[in-house]
């Protein structure tokens, strides 16, 4: 997943690594909640409304899904380690750290729109009927 806070490098997994995720926090400094696809101008507009905001960005997976993601630690972070480990929710215990971006080369997504520019330029490239639409809606609101 996108991450303001992963280590710099990647590396190999290593599955003998008694603390695979030593040194890293990425998985505790978001959450991501899979969205609609976007069909609508309205949905696109609803989009650009999400990346306008502080820390919110949107993403979309390597398998086509669409997430929002929100850049805010877990409150049981301390010193990028779980000061909740025993009682971490199924959700936290079901991540595969093997998973992690740490160790991939690729890109955890194909698209990531982190606010207002990127997620313009992308409908300029990929969706120039929508984004030639959107233009004129905002246009129009500014005229009133």
């Amino acid at each position: 997943m996108p991450d303001p806070t992963l280590p710099s490098k990647t590396r190999a997994f290593d599955p003998l690594d008694s603390n695979p995720c030593s040194g890293c926090s990425n998985c505790c400094e978001y959450i991501a909640l899979e969205i609609d696809k976007p069909r609508t101008l309205r949905d696109f507009d609803h989009i650009l409304w999400y990346v306008l905001h502080k820390n919110v960005w949107v993403y979309v997976d390597d398998e086509g899904g669409w997430y929002v993601q929100f850049n805010t630690p877990c409150e049981k972070l301390e010193n990028r380690r779980c000061g909740y480990y025993e009682n971490r929710p199924m959700i936290c215990r079901d991540y595969q750290p093997k998973d992690c971006v740490r160790y991939v080369e690729q890109a955890a997504e194909k698209f990531l729109f982190k606010n207002e520019l990127d997620f313009l330029n992308y409908l300029e490239r990929k969706r120039p009927v929508i984004f030639k639409k959107l233009q004129e809606k905002l246009r129009a609101g500014n005229a009133q």
